[in-house]
């Protein structure tokens, strides 16, 4: 018999959440909302009983799966779901971090057991509640994980939500690799409700976000000297010097210190990897990217770096001063990855000077 969590109502949360910030909650992001609440009070019963959850219209769920285009309101709805969950033993992460953290546990030196589920039971322990922010694949040996990720979320009765800006059976689009994952999304489409925010109103324009770190940095163009001065920021070539990244040495334009100052060229076009961002994001919260040009003239790879080091910096909340000789339009037009929209969106909220 499942267990009900006395005074927890998400809906309640979520209506006071829109009257602060002054928006009106559309009928998709209620329907989200509606089945977050029904979970939510369901978080208290153990682990072994959890497995018999149903959400909207009696499906059985592990979880819900929330998907749609960028600044829909999913983060801001799913993070307001984590802080209010009534549940001690409970985990938010953005998904690229928990890869990171996997594949370290994975290859540790002093495990004693490398399994995916040794790893797994190892970061997750008694993990009641999981939240994945942006679940976003593109990587074929990191999509290999998911489906073990999965069954052991499943198996081990943890609660799963998740954001992603694509249905399930677009992930891992590229059809060289797709197929391999159909596993994996059969098991989304199985066990965790699938639901979608449409909608056209773009929420982080609605300047909720201006407080942030991120959102504090500069997106300066054509970047010339008075704009770098104005700002503060270091002339490239003064100081340079090489940052040792394990097997990887990254250029700087000027010496680390209150900055990490890069080029386009040694942070994208360069074979740079998402699990490198999130070590130079340890080492400090504030980068200078030099020299950003339009994207369309890009290979496929480099743009996709260029995504990535957004999206990391976005999620860790970096300040980023941008330099590049082309408006945000005109820097991102005719690209043609799907994930560039959620670049532009993110960039969008960079103070502009101009």
């Amino acid at each position: 018999m499942k267990q009900a969590v006395r005074g927890f109502d998400f809906r309640r949360i979520m209506d006071d959440k829109a009257q602060l910030n002054q928006f009106v909650l559309d009928e998709q992001q209620r329907q989200v909302i509606q089945s977050l609440h029904a979970l939510g009070k369901t978080l208290n019963a153990p682990k072994k009983a959890a497995k018999g959850i149903f959400g909207l219209g009696g499906k059985k769920t592990g979880g819900v799966y929330i998907w749609g285009k960028v600044g829909r309101g999913k983060s801001f709805i799913v993070d307001s779901f984590f802080a209010a969950a009534p549940v001690s033993s409970k985990m938010r992460v953005h998904f690229h971090d928990f890869l990171r953290d996997l594949h370290r546990q994975m290859n540790a030196p002093q495990a004693a057991d490398n399994t995916l589920e040794t790893a797994l039971g190892t970061l997750l322990g008694d993990c009641r509640l999981l939240c994945f922010d942006e679940l976003h694949l593109h990587d074929v040996g990191d999509a290999m994980l998911v489906k073990g990720l999965l069954a052991w979320v499943i198996s081990s009765g943890t609660v799963l939500v998740a954001t992603s800006n694509y249905p399930p059976e677009q992930l891992l689009s590229h059809p060289l690799y797709h197929a391999r994952f159909v596993p994996s999304i059969k098991l989304i489409e199985k066990h965790l409700e699938v639901m979608a925010l449409g909608g056209t109103q773009d929420y982080r324009q609605l300047g909720s976000n201006d407080l942030t770190p991120f959102c504090e940095g500069v997106f300066l163009c054509p970047g010339n000297d008075l704009q770098r001065r104005e700002c503060g920021l270091p002339q490239p070539g003064i100081g340079r010097q090489s940052l040792n990244m394990g097997s990887r040495t990254l250029e700087l334009l000027s010496a680390p210190g209150d900055f990490l100052h890069f080029s386009f060229e040694a942070l994208c076009v360069a074979p740079t990897a998402v699990m490198d961002y999130l070590a130079l994001c340890d080492r400090c919260d504030c980068w200078i990217i030099e020299g950003v040009p339009k994207l369309a003239g890009q290979s496929g790879a480099t743009q996709q770096r260029f995504i990535n080091v957004i999206d990391v910096l976005y999620e860790r909340q970096c300040r980023l001063y941008l330099f590049s000789e082309y408006g945000l339009d005109e820097m991102t037009r005719d690209v043609e990855q799907e994930d560039i929209q959620r670049t532009r969106s993110r960039l969008s909220q960079l103070k502009n000077y101009v």
